[in-house]
C-alpha cells in the first residue's frame, strides 16, 4: 500500500473528532469543479479534504497506487493533492508533473485562476524582452545552515531547505534553445550547491502569501545573493495594484526599496503595470524593448503578429512580384516596430504605383505615445 503520513496521539483524535459524516461519496472529488462553480458538492476545502482522508486511508491508498507515477517509496501527504498531472506537494517532483498551490482559505488556486494566469502573462511579457531564461517556479534549494540562521520552518516545523518562487530571471547560460516549458528537473536550482543566482525573483502577492513574501522571503533571497527581487500586487483583492523593487545594497546585503509604484526598472529593463481595459480582468503588465523604445506584453504582441499577418497577406494579393528577401524585411520590420500609420490604404495604393513600395510600407518615425494608444487604448 501508498505510504502516507498519519498523525497520531491528540492530533489523531481531533481529526477524527473534525471529519464530516458521510463522506464517502465526496472524498474523492475529483477536482474539475473549481471554487466558485456551481457543482451539486461545494469543492472542499483543504482541512475538510485531510481529515476525511484519515477515515478512509485504504481507499486513498489505492487511488495513489494508480497513479501512473506512485512511488512506492514515497510517504505521501494527506494534507495534499495528487494528480495524473498537477500536484500541491513542493517535494513531489515528478516528470510532467505541476505543482499548484492553496490560497489563504485552503482552495486550490487552478491554472485558469486570476492569480495563475497573471503570472503566465509576466512570464510571457519578460520572455519576450530577457529571452527564454524566464523560469516559472523555479525551485531553489539552499544550505540547511542559511533557514536555520534565518528562523525559517516548514508547516511540519523542520528547516526550511528550499523555496519556490513566483518567477525567476536566470543568468544567461540558462537560456533554453527553444520556447518550452522547461521540465521539472529544469527548475531545480541547487544554490546548496554551485549554481548561480538568479538575477531576479519575481513573486505575485496572494492572500495566503503576503506575509511570507514582504517577510521570510525578504530576508532569504537576499541572503541567497540574488541582486534584485520584484513583488507585484494584481489589486486583485480589493487592493491598488502596485509594484515593489528591492535590490541588495552593500555592505551588509541587505534588500532596501529601490523603487516602488507602477513604472519601474527591473534588471535594466523598463516595466509597467496598468489597468486591464476590462475591469475584473488582469492588468496589464509591460516591459520596454531598448532597440525598438516600444512597450511589449504578451497579448499585445499576439495582436501585433496577428495583424502584421493579415497586411502581409494583403501586401501578397496587391503585390505579388515582391521579391522574397525585399517582403522579409517589410516583415521584419513590423513585427519590430509595428505597422505604419494607415497600413491598408499604404498598401491599397501600390495597385497604381508599385514602384513605390519601398517609401509607402516603411515604418514611419511615430511619437511613442502613438503605438502605445494603438495597441493599448486604456494606457494613460
Amino acid at each position: 500500500m501508498a505510504a502516507v503520513k498519519v498523525p497520531t496521539g491528540e492530533a489523531q483524535r481531533q481529526a477524527a473528532d473534525a471529519a464530516p459524516r458521510d463522506v464517502a461519496p465526496h472524498w474523492s472529488l475529483a477536482p474539475s469543479a473549481w471554487p466558485g462553480a456551481e457543482t451539486p458538492v461545494p469543492y472542499p476545502a483543504r482541512a475538510w479534504r485531510t481529515r476525511v482522508r484519515l477515515q478512509v486511508l485504504s481507499a486513498w491508498q489505492a487511488q495513489l497506487e494508480a497513479l501512473s507515477h506512485h512511488d512506492p517509496d514515497y510517504i505521501y501527504d494527506p494534507g495534499h493533492e495528487y494528480a495524473e498531472d498537477w500536484t500541491t506537494d513542493p517535494a513531489y517532483r515528478r516528470d510532467g508533473v505541476r505543482l499548484y498551490r492553496y490560497d489563504r482559505e485552503g482552495f486550490l488556486m487552478p491554472p485558469g485562476s486570476f492569480h495563475s494566469r497573471f503570472i503566465d502573462l509576466v512570464l510571457q511579457t519578460l520572455c519576450l524582452v530577457l529571452g527564454r531564461r524566464v523560469c516559472r517556479e523555479p525551485d531553489l534549494h539552499f544550505p540547511a545552515r542559511l533557514g536555520a540562521d534565518l528562523c525559517l520552518l516548514t508547516q511540519e516545523g523542520e528547516l526550511r531547505r528550499r523555496v519556490v518562487s513566483d518567477l525567476a530571471v536566470m543568468p544567461r547560460s540558462w537560456t533554453l534553445t527553444e520556447a518550452r516549458e522547461r521540465t521539472v528537473d529544469e527548475r531545480i536550482i541547487h544554490m546548496d550547491e554551485d549554481d548561480p543566482a538568479p538575477e531576479l525573483v519575481v513573486e505575485v502577492v496572494s492572500r495566503s502569501t503576503e506575509a511570507k513574501d514582504f517577510e521570510d522571503n525578504l530576508s532569504l533571497y537576499a541572503a541567497l545573493g540574488i541582486p534584485e527581487y520584484l513583488l507585484v500586487d494584481t489589486g486583485e483583492f480589493q487592493t491598488d495594484p502596485n509594484m515593489w523593487l528591492f535590490r541588495r545594497a552593500e555592505p551588509d546585503g541587505a534588500y532596501h526599496v529601490a523603487e516602488r509604484g507602477l513604472d519601474l526598472t527591473v534588471c535594466g529593463v523598463p516595466m509597467r503595470l496598468r489597468p486591464a481595459a476590462v475591469p475584473g480582468n488582469v492588468p496589464v503588465f509591460q516591459c520596454r524593448d531598448a532597440d525598438t523604445r516600444q512597450w511589449h506584453d504578451h497579448e499585445g504582441s499576439l495582436e501585433r503578429r496577428g495583424k502584421v499577418h493579415t497586411a502581409l497577406q494583403l501586401l501578397d494579393a496587391v503585390l505579388p512580384s515582391l521579391p522574397s528577401p525585399d517582403r522579409a524585411r517589410i516583415e521584419a520590420s513590423w513585427q519590430a516596430a509595428g505597422l505604419p500609420v494607415e497600413a491598408v490604404p499604404r498598401i491599397l495604393s501600390l495597385q497604381g504605383e508599385p514602384d513605390r513600395w519601398r517609401e509607402l510600407l516603411a515604418t514611419p518615425s511615430v511619437p511613442e505615445a502613438a503605438h502605445e494608444s494603438e495597441h493599448h487604448p486604456s494606457s494613460p
